[in-house]
């Protein structure tokens, strides 16, 4: 983790790096989060990160149990799919307000963040894929104006990014996703709240479906 300027609150700056470092795997399930190591290594008090890791464990990605350190959060299969339900519901919702909120500017944005992830796949760039994936369901639910559904729906999306990248999961399925995704687009830029909704559930069911199926295959 790199030392952070101060240009927001020390506890936001805490909270992003962190966070950053555990969606990333920098720092694995089961790994413990010291303050005095954090603190040194972004300059800080241990009074920020203190508060940091609190806020982290209420969103799930660390586990604080009273008399010891801080780790990072575990994500088990089954617990991604229960993540995944809880997206379904959320994303669909989102993808029905957007669309009927969406300027020209908006699609384009949209359009732009699936060619990027178009190109990753050429790539084979998956980590830069998966923060593209977060990056457009995080845009739909700005574009929907509703604060807390974006705010549940980058929570829930956090989660699911870890598992993705911990297990490689994108590999063979990414491009389905894409095409996936240029649907939700197409039911926006109609402006029908309706398909929207159907296409962005659709597309959910199906990442829980390849998840589910990739895991079965390393049960054989």
């Amino acid at each position: 983790m790199e030392r952070i300027a101060r240009t927001e609150t020390l506890m936001e700056q805490a909270y992003k790096a962190i966070k950053a470092s555990i969606i990333n795997n920098e720092v694995v399930p089961g790994d413990y989060l010291a303050e005095e190591r954090i603190a040194s290594q972004l300059g800080i008090s241990r009074t920020p990160i203190r508060e940091a890791l609190k806020k982290l464990a209420f969103e799930g990605l660390v586990e604080v149990k009273k008399g010891s350190k801080a780790r990072v959060g575990s994500v088990s299969p089954e617990n991604a799919h229960d993540y995944l339900l809880v997206r379904e519901r959320l994303e669909s919702m989102a993808a029905g307000l957007a669309s009927s909120l969406a300027t020209e500017e908006d699609i384009k944005e949209l359009r732009s963040i699936c060619e990027r992830q178009r190109e990753s796949i050429d790539e084979r760039n998956f980590h830069k894929f998966i923060d593209l994936d977060y990056a457009f369901h995080s845009y739909i639910a700005e574009v929907s104006k509703n604060k807390k559904l974006k705010e549940f729906i980058e929570n829930v999306n956090s989660q699911i990014q870890r598992f993705l990248i911990l297990t490689s999961t994108l590999s063979d399925s990414a491009i389905g996703a894409v095409e996936e995704h240029y649907r939700v687009i197409e039911a926006m830029e109609m402006n029908d709240p309706k398909r929207a909704e159907a296409e962005m559930e659709m597309h959910i069911r199906q990442v829980t479906k390849r998840i589910i199926d990739q895991k079965h295959e390393g049960e054989v």
